[in-house]
C-alpha cells in the first residue's frame, strides 16, 4: 500500500501522512491519532518503502504570473537542465510537477512516498507561499528564492553584491544619478534588487533619479509597449538606467530605439541576469551573469547532503555573479 492509497482509505492527504510517518509538526493530534492507527491496521512499513524511492527526487515548478519561471527567456531552464544533469551524475531520478497559483493545494497532491526529496523552483513564491513549505514531509531544498525568515534551505542569487557590481560599473563609467526600471510584478528577488540599489547608491555616495523611477510588465513585449507609454510623457534624453532583468532592459532599448533615441548615444541601461538575447541585442546589453549552473549545481548538493543527513541544520546559499561589459552603456569618464 502507498501513502497515497492510505490517504484516501482514512480521507486525508499524502501530505498528511508524510507528516505524521517523519515526525514532523503541522498535524492536529486527532488526525494524527487516526493516521498513526491507519499505519499500524494496515502494517505500513516506512522503512520498506524507502528502499523503492532512494533514488527519486522530485522537482516542483511553482508559477503564479509565469513571467519568471515560464517567459524570462530560458533563464529557469538552464537551471533545471543543470539540476537534472547533476542528479543524472549521481545516478538519481528526477520528476517534475507543475503547480500553478496554489501551493499548498499542489503540495497536497503529492505522494511522498515515492521521494526522496524534492527541489522546489521557488521564484514566484512571495509570503503567503512560504508557510506551506511545513506540510513538506521529507528532504528539500528551494531554489531561486531566499524564502527569508524561514527556517528552511535555500540556493539563490546573491542580489546585492550583483547589484552592487553592475552599480560600481555605472559609477565607474562616470554617472552619478541613476534611473530604476522595475517589475510591475512582485518577486523576492526584485524586493531585494530595489533594496540592494537604494543601499548601493548611499554606499557609492550616487544619486537616485527620482524622474526616472519606474515599473513596467516583466515581458520583452510588456516592458516595450509600458515604456512606450511613458516616453509619449517623458524625455529620458541623458539618463542611465539599472533594468531589474535583462528581458526588461531588452523591451526599454526597443522601444527607445523606435523613439528614435540612441542607447547608449542618448540613454544607457545595464540589466541583470545575462540572458542568451543579451549577447545578440543591438546594442548588445552590458548585464551582471547569474551563474544558472551554479544554482543547479548547488541545489543538487544541498538536497543529496540532507537526504544523507537528514540531521544537518538549514544552509541557505546565495551564489554571486560577474560583470559582463557590453554595449549598452556609455562611458563618461573613467573614475580612479
Amino acid at each position: 500500500m502507498t501513502i497515497r492509497e492510505l490517504a484516501d482509505k482514512i480521507g486525508v492527504s499524502p501530505a498528511t501522512v508524510s507528516i505524521v510517518i517523519n515526525g514532523k509538526k503541522g498535524v492536529g493530534e486527532e488526525t494524527r491519532e487516526r493516521v498513526l492507527k491507519a499505519l499500524k491496521e494496515n502494517n505500513y512499513n516506512p522503512v520498506y518503502r524507502k528502499k523503492h524511492n532512494d533514488k527519486n527526487v522530485l522537482l516542483i515548478k511553482y508559477t503564479q504570473s509565469g513571467f519568471f519561471v515560464e517567459e524570462n527567456q530560458g533563464f529557469i531552464s538552464m537551471i533545471i537542465d543543470s539540476i537534472e544533469g547533476q542528479l543524472r551524475n549521481k545516478n538519481r531520478g528526477m520528476n517534475m510537477m507543475i503547480i500553478k497559483n496554489d501551493l499548498q493545494a499542489g503540495l497536497n497532491e503529492v505522494d511522498y512516498d515515492r521521494y526522496s526529496g524534492i527541489i522546489l523552483i521557488g521564484t514566484e513564491m512571495i509570503d503567503n507561499d512560504y508557510d506551506c513549505l511545513k506540510s513538506i514531509a521529507i528532504p528539500y531544498v528551494v531554489v531561486d528564492n531566499a524564502v527569508p525568515n524561514v527556517v528552511c534551505n535555500s540556493v539563490s542569487i546573491n542580489n546585492y553584491e550583483n547589484v552592487y557590481i553592475a552599480i560600481s560599473y555605472l559609477k565607474e563609467a562616470g554617472h552619478k544619478r541613476i534611473g530604476y526600471i522595475g517589475s510591475k510584478s512582485e518577486t523576492e528577488n526584485f524586493r531585494e534588487r530595489r533594496l540592494a540599489f537604494e543601499l548601493t547608491l548611499k554606499k557609492l555616495n550616487l544619486e537616485i533619479d527620482e524622474e526616472n523611477d519606474y515599473k513596467v510588465t516583466p515581458t520583452l513585449i510588456g516592458s516595450h509597449d509600458d515604456f512606450l507609454e511613458i516616453l509619449e510623457k517623458k524625455n529620458p534624453d541623458g539618463s542611465v538606467f539599472f533594468a531589474e532583468n535583462d528581458t526588461i532592459a531588452l523591451g526599454v532599448i526597443k522601444a527607445l530605439k523606435e523613439k528614435k533615441y540612441k542607447v547608449p548615444g542618448n540613454v544607457s541601461i545595464i540589466g541583470f541576469d545575462d540572458i542568451a538575447y543579451s549577447s545578440v541585442s543591438s546594442p548588445t546589453l552590458t548585464t551582471v551573469h547569474v551563474q544558472r549552473k551554479g544554482l543547479g549545481k548547488q541545489t543538487v548538493i544541498q538536497l543529496l547532503q540532507l537526504i544523507d543527513e537528514n540531521k544537518i541544520l538549514p544552509i541557505k546559499t546565495r551564489v554571486t555573479g560577474r560583470l559582463v561589459v557590453r554595449d549598452s552603456v556609455k562611458i563618461l569618464e573613467k573614475n580612479a
